[in-house]
């Protein structure tokens, strides 16, 4: 299905609002590419807090094991 547009007036109009769309779509992209970039950084970080904490919990319960007798 061809478009044809009235008048150059028309023309450019359309193709400005394509180039700002399209610019809106970029800048929601970088902006989407930093969230995940700022949520990969916080799942590693939390990630390594509770490798810490399974740490510690597993020393704890080697040592309540010593206690216990077991």
């Amino acid at each position: 299905m061809a478009t044809t547009f009235g008048s150059f007036d028309e023309f450019w109009a359309a193709l400005t609002r394509l180039y700002e769309s399209t610019l809106r779509l970029e800048e929601n992209q970088k902006h989407s590419d930093e969230r995940v970039d700022r949520l990969t950084s916080q799942v590693a970080t939390l990630a390594g807090t509770v490798a810490q904490l399974v740490t510690i919990v597993e020393s704890h319960e080697r040592r309540l094991s010593r206690l216990e007798g077991d």
